[in-house]
């Protein structure tokens, strides 16, 4: 093995160690989502000056974030963007029932 190939392993696991940590903090102040850019920045300034690709693969294998994209990452305690939320439209069983009882009456007449 190569010393570069050393040096870069271990960057990359103390680049997802540091990712871990900052998705830890976010999520514990209950921010929903943070900017990629502001993160990286914030990175940047633990010393991690790394693409966006390299943090967003960070973000994606730290399994702390639901999403990530090059917009914003979303902490794995908030539902991602693109999960639809909207309650299904319930059914009144009892409703159902009832109408169904008085027209098997209503046949037997």
């Amino acid at each position: 093995m190569l010393i570069r190939d050393i040096i870069t392993e271990s960057y990359q696991d103390d680049l997802l160690s540091a990712v871990q940590d900052l998705l830890a903090i976010v999520s514990s102040k209950d921010i929903k989502k943070i900017s990629t850019e502001k993160f990286k920045n914030i990175l940047a300034k633990q010393g991690f000056v790394a693409s966006t690709d390299e943090i967003i693969q960070a973000v994606d294998m730290s399994g702390f974030a639901s999403s990530v994209n090059d917009v914003e990452i979303i902490p794995g305690d908030e539902l991602s963007g693109d999960v639809d939320t909207d309650s299904e439209p319930s059914v009144d069983v009892g409703k159902m029932a009832g109408n169904q009882a008085l027209s098997d009456i209503k046949s037997e007449l």
